[in-house]
């Protein structure tokens, strides 16, 4: 009877660490270039090159400037809605945020699309990239 109240705990906070791990953490799109930092839980993330307040993530890379998520709404245990504004301030996005087993998928949500940068010119990314955890 012990062994297995013993097993139960220990599933129990196997589970809760992984749920706390699974909001955090650095995810990369090797064919865009982008890289994507985030923590949804609390916003103590630094963005390098920028001096700025801590934020929930950032995106950088291929993209036009520096992406900063300033927003978080929890959907369910395996997503999230952030809002993500670019480090200008004159473009704002919706960023549908969808944690799979390998990392995690980024659907942009709206109207305004966010570019990357490819043979030197503005293209726009694809509605859904997918990132790999690092």
């Amino acid at each position: 009877m012990k062994k297995m109240i013993f097993a139960c705990l220990m599933m129990l906070c196997g589970i809760t660490a992984f749920a706390q791990d699974m909001w955090k953490g650095s995810f990369f799109n090797k064919e865009l270039m982008i890289r994507m930092r985030i923590n949804l839980e609390k916003s103590d993330i630094p963005v390098p090159g920028l001096e700025l307040e801590n934020c929930y993530g950032y995106i950088q890379g291929n993209v036009n400037g520096s992406w900063l998520i300033l927003k978080v709404k929890k959907l369910d245990d395996k997503g999230a809605v952030v809002r993500a504004m670019c480090d200008r301030g004159d473009v704002a996005q919706d960023l549908e945020l969808k944690f799979t087993n390998d990392g995690l998928e980024m659907k942009q949500v709206g109207g305004t699309n966010m570019k990357g940068i490819a043979d030197r010119k503005y293209v726009k990314l694809p509605k859904v990239v997918s990132f790999v955890k690092e």
